[in-house]
Order: structure tokens, then C-alpha cells, then sequence
């Protein structure tokens, strides 16, 4: 039997809503963005005078609360694939959809853009309450139509959408939920967020730099830092680590035992 790819997309979209927990932590994911990033942004906004003009309140108003949206987003990528390995139900999909190649491109596409709408959802709000209480505490606010502002709050979406993936290669790798969910919180944030801390100074410059969620988030930012890379540049390095992983994750997944 062979599915073609948009049926499987649409039975991997049945198979993610069937999890009763699914939906409702992705909800949950956003209004903790959109809350915490509100909380940061209040916060932010009354020292921005110390900053001076590397006050980056786009910046601002999303960062604070993607720290914890990107655990649950990674988490949930990991669980399209660990989930089925768990209750042995990939095996099913495998007699279904033999074409292993094909099944997880299914799940990659289909994971791929639900996290992308709701980061896109989760980037806007955030923006937009952000930016409410920046102005509210006399700080200076940005706007969609000032430069960089629109492609850094889309850019955010598509950082949530390279998080899912890595979580999605990753649990093809590990098959295992606890392990998987491990390493993405690591690699996205104990590495890069606590490590410089604990590093060597020029080490942990380095992982600011060039760590590949440090280098994509850049695309979230619209004050240029002459010691950091361009947005698109940072985002590319990113995207790049995470096709790496994916077409690790196929070779894998093609020349494994279910």
C-alpha cells in the first residue's frame, strides 16, 4: 500500500490532535510566550535608558518568554516520533506508509508548520503586548512598519518552527522521550544560555556567536551588533544545523529496526 504525501500528512495531523494533551499544551506554550515575554517587557523597558540605542524593544518583547516556550515546542517534536515508539504503533504506520522516507518527511511537514502558525501566533502577540507596555513605562516602542521590525517578528515564527524540527530528528535519533527531551533542552538551553557563564571567556563568546539558537535568534533582533552575526546569516547557520540533523535523522530512520 502506498500513501501519498499529503495523505500521510493528514493522518500524521489526526495522529497529533488524537493526543488529548497535544493541543492544549501548544495553547498553553503560547500564553506562557505572550505572558512571560509581557513580564520581561514591563521589566526591560525601565532601565532602557542604561541600554541607550542598543535598547531593542522588538527584541525585547519576545525573547523573554521564548527562553520557555522552546522546552514544550521541542518537547512536543520529540514526542511525534517517541509517542508512536512508545506504544509500538509505529509499526502499524510503518505497514501503511512502507516508504520510511516518506512517513517521516510527513511527520516533519506536518509538525514543521503547526509549529510555524503558532509561533507566528506567539511571536505576534507577544510583539504586540510588548510593545504596549514598553510604551506604557515611557520607553521607546517599535512598530510593524518601522525597518526590521516585520522580518524579526516572522523570524521568530520561524525559529519556533527549526525548534519543533530539531526535536523531531532528535526523537527519531534517541526513540526515547526522556532522553530526546534531554538533549533539545540542553542544546537549546542550558548550552547556550547558561554555558558562557561556566565557560572560558572565549569559549563561551564563541557559543554566543555561532550556537546555532544563539545565531538564529538573531533574526529577532533589529539593532545591528558589529560583534554578532547578520540576521539572515545567524538564521541560516541555524537552519543549516537543523537540516543536518534531519537528514541524519533519515538516514537512521531508513536502515533502522522499528
Amino acid at each position: 500500500m502506498r500513501a501519498p504525501i499529503a495523505d500521510t500528512m493528514r493522518s500524521e495531523w489526526s495522529k497529533f490532535r488524537s493526543i488529548p494533551s497535544n493541543i492544549p499544551i501548544l495553547l498553553a506554550t503560547v500564553t506562557v510566550m505572550v505572558g512571560a515575554g509581557a513580564l520581561t517587557a514591563n521589566r526591560a523597558s525601565e532601565g532602557y535608558r542604561a541600554a541607550g540605542s542598543a535598547f531593542d524593544p522588538t527584541y525585547v518583547s519576545m525573547y523573554g518568554g521564548f527562553l520557555f516556550a522552546q522546552i514544550s515546542v521541542g518537547a512536543l517534536g520529540v514526542l511525534v516520533v517517541t509517542s508512536e515508539y512508545a506504544t509500538g504503533t509505529i509499526r502499524t504506520s510503518l505497514t501503511v506508509v512502507p516508504r520510511r522516507g516518506r512517513l517521516l518527511a510527513a511527520k516533519i511537514w506536518t509538525f514543521g508548520l503547526i509549529a510555524l502558525v503558532m509561533g507566528e501566533i506567539a511571536a505576534f502577540g507577544s510583539f504586540l503586548l510588548g510593545q504596549t507596555l514598553i510604551g506604557a513605562a515611557g520607553a521607546p516602542s517599535a512598530a510593524l512598519g518601522q525597518p526590521d521590525v516585520l522580518r524579526a517578528v516572522v523570524g521568530m515564527g520561524l525559529v519556533w518552527a527549526l525548534v519543533g524540527l530539531v526535536g523531531v530528528a532528535l526523537g527519531c535519533l534517541l526513540r526515547n522521550t526522556m532522553a530526546a527531551t534531554t538533549v533539545v533542552t540542553v542544546v537549546n538551553f542550558i548550552i547556550p544560555i547558561i554555558g558562557p557563564r561556566l565557560m572560558p571567556e572565549a569559549v563561551g563568546e564563541w557559543v554566543s556567536v555561532y550556537w546555532p539558537i544563539s545565531a538564529g535568534l538573531r533574526i529577532t533582533t533589529t539593532v545591528h551588533d558589529a560583534e554578532r552575526l547578520a540576521p539572515w546569516t545567524g538564521f541560516g547557520l541555524m537552519a543549516a544545523f537543523t537540516a543536518v540533523l534531519l537528514m541524519t535523522a533519515f538516514a537512521v530512520f531508513r536502515s533502522r529496526d522499528a
